[in-house]
């Protein structure tokens, strides 16, 4: 326990900048939707991101030379995974974004983690959750609603199905968290090669069912945001997810959360030119203590969980 401890401490400073990179990633996606949203609709969109993603991912398991599970179960669960990763939330957050704003949108997706907590006191108990932790957790959501500011809850009463369904994304990447747990003997970029082509596969039949993706005639400039999305988003950051949930656990990967959407509005900041306030800085400092303070090594000692 003591070697697990010492080991733990050692790689934490490289796990921490993984998770940071992550929700610098998934936080720029946010500005990647709206702009593949001006010219494509939202099935259609996310459906060419993970095909894009998936083939990115291919490339690096080949070159790797990554063994790759071929059970039906394992593949089973590449597929659950995938809907509650990439299909699921993707779609629905990319349909919200269409009538909730920014900000809104943002706060509402960065309660993961609070999700993750609740399942783990009340049903998986695969790690101890200590006052450290609440109180990281607690920092970290205040900065998040901080950085966007107390004015975005006043949207609330608008796009009421918008905001529902981007509750519903947050379920899924909270569900998705201790979902993956079992892919921690796998490694990542297999992981994140079959579960990125099994949502591929499941969005690009939705498309078709529901859109025209045949006769879309998207802007160079939403194809880019696409295939950065994809490349980034999607492919680099569920392979660093899968990783993480292997080395800071469920609760920790989780926290990610509080980074997309603090990052989310800083590069809105800079690349919409938005004013970077008083209000962003204090609230990216909190949302980073409270990260560090989730995943410091002891965050999670107390109760025995069985």
């Amino acid at each position: 326990m003591t070697v697990q401890t010492t080991e733990r401490a050692i790689r934490l400073p490289v796990e921490l900048f993984l998770l940071v990179v992550v929700g610098l990633f998934w936080g720029a996606q946010f500005g990647f939707t709206k702009i593949q949203l001006e010219t494509m609709p939202p099935v259609t969109g996310v459906a060419i991101r993970l095909a894009i993603a998936a083939v990115f991912m291919w490339a690096i398991v080949i070159a790797q030379g990554a063994r790759v599970p071929t059970g039906v179960r394992t593949w089973r669960d590449f597929t659950i995974q995938g809907i509650l990763t990439s299909a699921g939330p993707g779609v629905l957050i990319a349909w919200g974004q269409q009538y909730v704003d920014s900000a809104l949108a943002a706060i509402l997706n960065s309660t993961s983690p609070i999700v993750v907590t609740v399942i783990t006191l009340l049903y998986t108990r695969q790690e101890s959750i200590g006052p450290k932790r609440l109180l990281g957790l607690a920092l970290g959501l205040g900065g998040v609603i901080t950085v966007i500011g107390f004015g975005a809850l006043d949207g609330l009463d608008r796009g009421f199905a918008g905001q529902i369904v981007i509750m519903l994304a947050t379920l899924g990447y909270a569900s998705a968290t201790l979902f993956g747990r079992r892919f921690t003997t796998i490694s990542p970029f297999a992981a994140a090669a079959a579960t990125i082509t099994c949502s591929a596969v499941l969005m690009t039949i939705l498309a078709f069912v529901v859109e025209r993706p045949l006769l879309i005639d998207p802007s160079m400039r939403s194809m880019i945001a696409t295939v950065a999305s994809g490349i980034l988003c999607n492919g680099l950051g569920v392979t660093i997810y899968f990783r993480l949930i292997r080395t800071l656990g469920s609760l920790g990967t989780s926290t990610v959360s509080f980074l997309k959407a603090a990052f989310g509005v800083v590069i809105g900041c800079f690349l919409l030119g938005e004013p970077f306030t008083a209000s962003i800085a204090i609230g990216l400092t909190a949302v980073l203590i409270g990260v560090a303070a989730v995943n410091e090594t002891g965050a999670n000692k107390g109760p025995a969980r069985g």
